[in-house]
């Protein structure tokens, strides 16, 4: 379970530490890795003790009291899920801001138009053609 990608470059100039938590957060791990300059200094709560291969795959927690990191004991399917579901939510939350702002920005468009309208009939209104009627007198 445990991700330690990031997009930081990777050229020594930073390290991996991880800001530990009791308990499991909503992306479902104990935990949030960082990246701070190569010669930072972190104390507890945060780590720069790398995860053992060992037990990557499982959702794991830092044990500061033995200062090692341990199996949490947490299903990683249970981990994903919860993670899966915190997403959901915020995905949900920003598709209703959406759709209210489409539905703002559609009355103003429609706005527009009425007024586009009104404007392009006072438009035709004046530059309407006079007529005139030229009579001329023959037989003088």
């Amino acid at each position: 379970m445990a991700d330690t990608t990031s997009t930081t470059p990777q050229d020594g100039t930073f390290k991996q530490v991880f800001m530990t938590y009791q308990s499991q957060q909503k992306d479902g791990n104990f935990y949030t890795v960082y990246y701070v300059p190569q010669d930072a200094v972190v104390d507890y709560p945060v780590v720069a003790d790398p995860i053992p291969d060992e037990i990557k795959d499982k959702v794991v927690k830092y044990n500061g009291v033995l200062g090692k990191w341990e199996d949490s004991g947490v299903d990683p399917n249970t981990a994903e899920i919860i993670a899966l579901k915190a997403q959901n939510a915020a995905l949900t939350k920003q598709l209703a801001m959406s759709s209210a702002t489409l539905v703002a920005t559609q009355k103003t468009v429609a706005q527009a138009n009425q007024a586009i309208a009104a404007l392009t009939k006072q438009l035709a209104a004046v530059s309407k053609p006079e007529t005139t009627t030229n009579t001329t007198k023959e037989g003088n």
